[in-house]
């Protein structure tokens, strides 16, 4: 249990002021200043991943040298934290999650964090900055113990290490991949630099690119597939209107495994569209990302809402027609 003791020491300074509707969030220029964008630059970055991730650890190292140019960056295990004392030498990727209540309902985040760490003030203290975060589908059994934490037995630090042990060991996140992974990195390396956080409710839709999908495929994650709402969920509505017939997405449209697109996303030759979902309790963000150079052409968050839904797409291509 070491190891998540050492990670539950970066965790307690989660993510104070980053909001995390947009699937990936991050501070950029009008909220870190210059001497903490060059301090992160002097860092090396260390990558956690779960531990059935290093099976592909050669995937994972290409998605991330695909997109990750900031600063030098190297892949370890959860247990080789312990062994980075200086931490002001590095920033750090891990998975955390943490409950907040919204009118009276939990909502769990679960996130993968980019953290800086710097030296304090104090003496023999570091100061801890969340810079980014990517917000993770989870399973819905990490979902109910990230919001039960408050209820379950033992101090908060046994409580917060016991997650931990759920995250790196036994969650599933649908929206996880190395291909994935590399689309997200891209939005965090070049937002940091940029001039504007991302945060609170991003949506956004690329006026040249998007509208190519009238004649190009679009490729969607088999556990899309699989998250078909027919039932609705507590206090969740449709964002469509049930009085009007939504027009069918007749454009290209192929169902892939994780495999399939992650060799079609991690080549170099073979530049394709695809879709990303990712369920934040009854939140939905609907993304679309070009890997030809992993940028983001299009985002929608709707709170409160079903899962996804045909008319997700339907609406996709609705919009396409007024570009066009």
């Amino acid at each position: 249990m070491l190891v998540f003791r050492k990670i539950f020491s970066l965790s307690i300074f989660i993510l104070i002021g980053l909001n995390c509707c947009a699937q990936v969030s991050y501070f950029a220029k009008e909220s870190i200043s210059d001497d903490k964008l060059e301090l992160l630059k002097k860092t090396t970055t260390l990558f956690t991943l779960q531990y059935k991730d290093y099976a592909e650890l050669e995937k994972f190292d290409e998605a991330i040298k695909k997109s990750w140019t900031i600063t030098p960056y190297k892949i370890i295990k959860p247990q080789e934290l312990a062994s980075y004392n200086t931490l002001e030498n590095y920033s750090f990727f891990y998975f955390d999650a943490y409950s907040e209540k919204i009118d009276e309902t939990s909502k769990a985040n679960i996130v993968y964090v980019l953290k800086l760490a710097t030296p304090s003030k104090k003496p023999k203290e570091k100061e801890e900055f969340a810079l980014a975060t990517v917000t993770l589908f989870a399973d819905a059994y990490t979902n109910l113990q990230v919001n039960t934490m408050d209820e379950q037995s033992g101090s908060k630090k046994a409580k917060k290490s016991r997650l931990l042990n759920d995250l790196f060991n036994a969650s599933i996140f649908h929206n996880w991949s190395p291909g994935f992974l590399a689309g997200y990195l891209k939005q965090i390396n070049d937002g940091l630099t940029s001039e504007k956080n991302r945060s609170l409710e991003f949506e956004f839709y690329n006026k040249v690119r998007l509208p190519q999908l009238a004649t190009q495929t679009l490729y969607v994650p088999e556990y899309i597939k699989q998250s078909f709402n027919t039932i609705r969920k507590e206090g969740a509505v449709s964002n469509y209107d049930a009085t009007k017939i939504q027009e069918p997405y007749t454009y290209k449209l192929k169902f892939s495994t994780y495999d399939e697109l992650d060799s079609l996303i991690l080549a170099k030759s073979t530049p394709v569209k695809y879709v990303i979902y990712t369920q934040r309790g009854s939140d939905k963000i609907i993304s679309i990302y070009d890997s030809r150079d992993n940028q983001i052409i299009y985002q929608k968050f709707s709170p409160n809402t079903l899962n996804f839904e045909m008319n997700d797409l339907s609406s996709i291509q609705k919009l396409i027609k007024t570009i066009k």
